[in-house]
């Protein structure tokens, strides 16, 4: 019960902090004034100020922000402004929050192989662990134990032992094992599943591996690099309507952080990696009000060599609006039907 209310506080906490963070980092950087630094919305709990800054934890820690000078119609004045400095300035303030989260995803993934190791399937006829009560356990097999023969067939691989129990669901097989180094004989009855499968009650034999750093910052680059992919797969198919949108809210979050916090730190990390990966590409889509949105508005000016009108900027802001909108209470409903 802890967990499920400590987890999702944890987690919106973490990937904001770097999220904003990133931003905060890039404005120092560059030499612009932060005004604030703020931990959640609404009403402020704690705050401290060190130096110039304001650092402030507030109410609803659902999100976060930075007060930049410049960035909106205050302070505008101030020669280290937002909207005083240089193009890449700007562009590498907006941009840090959507880099420190993949750079967040890619420490976690490093670590947890490096922490962690890998396993690997060798597809060998042997045992891995065995199922409480199933006819394995009855007959005394052992997690290590090789499967050399069902009913006379040889078994090279994992995969015959499948191929060798069809059709003998509840039926006496005769088997041939290998226990550490001593044969033998025994019967077993395999259980017929649901799906109609025959099975005798064992998992599968995986081996564990050890990582170098190198393997491990390669191996975290790649995990990293697969779910870039697979999220912007998912993405074109659901603005190309070729695939479902699958939209989840804070409410999903914070339930799916209890969930998986209960089955241990290292899950819960990886679904922090996950999700730091998933807010760092959405913040980057070229949509208004989000960073993707101010990268677009940034170029444009660059280009143009002034700023937008200032019509044009409520239109456009307008259109983010409705779009955000219109995700939030997707998301929100789609949270909802979870829960019913």
């Amino acid at each position: 019960m802890i967990s499920s209310i400590l987890a999702p506080i944890f987690v919106f906490a973490v990937v904001v902090i770097v999220h904003e963070g990133g931003h905060f980092l890039m404005a120092k950087w560059t030499g612009m004034k932060v005004i604030e630094f703020a931990v959640g919305f609404g009403p402020v709990i704690v705050s401290k100020k060190w130096g110039e800054t304001l650092y402030s934890l507030r109410l609803i820690p659902l999100g976060g922000f930075n007060k930049i000078a410049g960035m909106d119609d205050q302070n505008k004045d101030d020669p280290r402004a937002f909207n005083q400095r240089p193009t890449w300035a700007k562009l590498l303030v907006i941009v840090g929050g959507a880099l420190f989260n993949v750079l967040l995803a890619l420490l976690i993934f490093i670590s947890a192989f490096k922490i962690e190791g890998y396993n690997t399937f060798p597809n060998l006829p042997k045992v891995g662990t065995v199922l409480a009560g199933s006819s394995a356990e009855k007959q005394h097999l052992s997690p290590g134990d090789t499967i050399l023969s069902i009913e006379g067939k040889a078994m090279v691989k994992w995969t015959d032992i499948g191929e060798a129990l069809k059709e003998k669901g509840n039926r006496v097989v005769s088997m041939e094992i290998d226990h550490e180094g001593t044969m033998r004989q025994v019967t077993i009855i395999p259980e017929v599943q649901p799906d109609g499968r025959a099975i005798m009650g064992i998992t599968p034999y995986v081996e564990h591996h050890e990582t170098t750093m190198t393997e491990a910052i390669a191996m975290g680059l790649g995990r990293a690099a697969d779910l870039l992919h697979m999220m912007t797969a998912g993405l074109y198919d659901m603005v190309t309507g070729t695939g479902r949108a699958e939209v989840s809210g804070p409410i999903g979050i914070a339930r799916m952080s209890g969930e998986v916090a209960s089955y241990g730190v290292m899950p819960l990390f990886m679904f922090i990696a996950l999700l730091s990966l998933n807010l760092g590409l959405l913040n980057i889509l070229p949509v208004p009000l989000l960073d993707g949105g101010h990268l677009i508005l940034i170029l444009l000016e660059a280009i143009l060599g002034r700023q937008l009108p200032e019509k044009a900027l409520i239109y456009i802001q307008s259109v983010g609006i409705a779009i955000l909108g219109a995700i939030f209470f997707y998301a929100l409903f789609h949270d909802i039907s979870a829960l019913m």
